[in-house]
């Protein structure tokens, strides 16, 4: 009975009413049918999808940042054994002041030692580079830069006099040579830095004085940027001191008209080889050690040795000349006056010389050359006679069939061509 109230209740369907309920089923939010319900409908469902695109994006951007640092990193590693290779291929391993190597030339702990070398030896040739390193550091707390990385050489030792041998082998062109340096301390230091460059330093030995025991050097090193040769010591010299500083060393005679360079001539049908000397302005570091600037002005004694079928030629006349068993020959020379390194001068060759003498015997002067050493240019074929210079009473001008069109300089250090 209840149930047939409520039916007769409830209002009759009419065709609006069902129009409505299609409307909301087809989503048209029960706006009647037209291009507003359409516009009104709703539209798909793609929020998932979306977030799915949006989390792959941010995947794929994840692991491009960090395959770029991976390679980033792989070219700096790279980057750095390519300079560690270019530094070891620039020249020879340094030598500690102990003889053993330093740096990358040195093996790693645990390594076999190479024939001849001792674990004592490792041991300080690794103290070496640590005291290198700290060095380093201390220069850069300062911010100042090392004394062997200055254009000019430090002004704390200043040259007194050289002591020079050498031995020239002409057959294969090298030489080598011992300097002993005397020293004078203007500041204390336990740096010596000279000029040296394209040789071979085999032995480094500082003492006071010939009675007083050596100075222990520490390490030495060359720094090719500003070619100089370092020594390093383990205590720092007194000023108002004077210090002998020997180098033991050896080199080529080299095949270009700088330092001491080879030359030739036909004589004969025969070509023959000399060595000559061009230090001037800054080439003397390429024949020996030294303090290769103007400003320092030292004196100079020589000492060549070769073989008997040559003569040695240098700015002061031969003292003594002692013959060997052997077939060789020691020519020592007089010291020099006060001079510059580009001064200095010295020739290996098979030359004689011409002068001029007067009527009554005597070497005529007037000329300001003493002598001109030269081969006879009637029998040789070169491709010019024009000489180099020595400042000196003895040699005169040395005649280089490569010195064309050099200056002829006489012991008056004037220009001539």
């Amino acid at each position: 009975m209840a149930l047939e109230e409520k039916r007769e209740k409830r209002p009759p369907v009419t065709p609006m009413m069902i129009e409505e309920e299609a409307a909301l089923r087809n989503g048209s939010r029960g706006l009647p049918p037209g291009p507003w319900a359409e516009a009104a409908g709703p539209r798909p469902r793609t929020t998932e999808r979306h977030i799915a695109v949006h989390k792959r994006l941010v995947l794929g951007f994840a692991v491009s940042i960090l395959a770029l640092l991976a390679v980033t990193m792989i070219a700096v590693l790279l980057s750095v054994r390519f300079e560690e290779c270019g530094a070891a291929a620039d020249g020879p391993p340094r030598a500690g002041g102990n003889g053993s190597l330093s740096g990358a030339a040195r093996q790693p702990p645990g390594a076999e030692q190479p024939p001849g070398q001792s674990e004592e030896e490792a041991r300080g040739g690794e103290a070496a580079e640590e005291e290198e390193e700290e060095e380093e550091e201390e220069w850069q707390r300062r911010r100042e830069l090392p004394p062997w990385a200055r254009p000019r050489l430090p002004r704390h030792l200043r040259p007194l006099h050289y002591n020079l041998m050498l031995s020239a082998f002409m057959e294969n062109f090298t030489f080598s040579g011992e300097v002993n340096v005397q020293l004078e301390v203007r500041n204390a230091s336990r740096y010596i830095v000279l000029h040296a460059h394209r040789m071979h330093i085999e032995a480094v030995r500082v003492a006071e004085d010939k009675l007083a025991g050596g100075v222990r050097v520490a390490r030495t090193f060359f720094y090719p940027q500003t070619q100089v040769f370092v020594v390093v010591l383990n205590r720092s010299l007194e000023v108002q001191r004077s210090y002998n500083l020997k180098i033991i060393y050896n080199a080529l005679i080299e095949n270009e008209l700088l330092g001491f360079f080879r030359s030739s001539y036909v004589l004969h049908g025969e070509r023959r080889f000399l060595g000559v000397t061009q230090f001037s302005p800054t080439h003397a570091r390429k024949a020996f050690p030294c303090f290769d600037e103007p400003i320092y002005k030292a004196t100079f004694k020589i000492s060549i040795r070769h073989q008997a079928t040559y003569l040695s030629l240098s700015n002061m006349p031969v003292e003594t000349s002692v013959f060997e068993e052997d077939g060789w020959v020691t020519d020592h020379f007089s010291q020099t006056p006060l001079m510059s390194t580009y001064y200095l001068a010295w020739a290996v060759c098979n030359f004689t010389y011409r002068e001029t003498v007067t009527k009554s015997g005597v070497v005529d002067c007037s000329s300001g050359d003493l002598k001109t050493w030269t081969v006879h240019m009637a029998d040789a074929t070169g491709e010019g006679c024009l000489g180099r210079s020595v400042p000196s009473p003895e040699a005169g001008p040395v005649m280089s069939p490569e010195c064309l069109k050099a200056p002829v300089v006489n012991q008056n250090h004037s220009a001539e061509v």
